[in-house]
C-alpha cells in the first residue's frame, strides 16, 4: 500500500497489487481510518475492479466487497468494469435476496474501464479527498493511481 498526497492535497492510496475479498474490506477498513474522526473528516473514494480468480465465490466476493463498503461509510465506490458489477451492486444494497437498497448508502459510478475511473475522479475529487485505488495486479489499476497523482489543483 503507497499512500502519496498531491500538491493540492487529495491524498492517493495505491493498493492495486492484489485483491481478494479480506485484503479489499481491509483496504476499505484503512481508508476510512485515514479520512479521520467525524469532526474533521474527509471524503473517501474506493475505486475497485474485478478480484481476479476467486472461482466460484466470483459473485458473493464481489458483492461482500460492496456490503463492507456500505457499512464502513464509504462516500463514493468507482466500479471499473461489467465483470465487477457485484460491487455496485453490495454498495447499493441489491442483488441479494432480502437487501433493500437505500438512500444511506455510499454513492456508486459504474466506468467501463481505466480511463472512465480516470477521468470521473479528475473531474469530481477534491482536494481534501481521500482516494483508494484497490485492485488485482492483472487489472493494471495501477495506471489510475499514477494518472490520478499527476492531476494538478483544478
Amino acid at each position: 500500500m503507497e499512500v502519496a498526497e498531491r500538491a493540492d492535497g487529495l491524498v492517493v492510496v495505491n493498493d492495486a497489487y492484489n485483491a481478494n475479498p479480506e485484503s479489499v474490506r481491509a483496504a476499505l477498513e484503512a481508508l476510512v481510518s485515514m479520512a479521520g474522526d467525524a469532526a474533521s473528516r474527509r471524503r473517501t473514494v474506493a475505486v475497485l475492479v474485478v478480484m481476479l480468480e476467486l472461482g466460484p465465490e466470483h459473485d458473493s466476493g464481489h458483492r461482500s466487497v460492496g456490503r463492507a463498503a456500505r457499512e464502513l461509510g464509504v462516500d463514493v465506490v468507482v466500479v471499473v468494469g461489467s465483470e465487477a458489477a457485484g460491487i455496485a451492486e453490495g454498495a447499493e444494497g441489491t442483488g441479494e435476496a432480502g437487501e433493500a437498497g437505500g438512500a444511506h448508502g455510499p454513492l456508486v459510478v459504474r466506468t467501463e474501464g481505466r480511463d472512465g475511473a480516470v477521468d470521473w475522479v479528475r473531474q469530481n475529487a477534491r482536494p481534501e479527498d481521500v482516494v483508494l485505488v484497490k485492485a488485482s495486479r492483472g487489472a493494471a489499476l495501477e495506471l489510475v493511481a499514477e494518472a490520478i497523482m499527476e492531476e494538478t489543483t483544478q
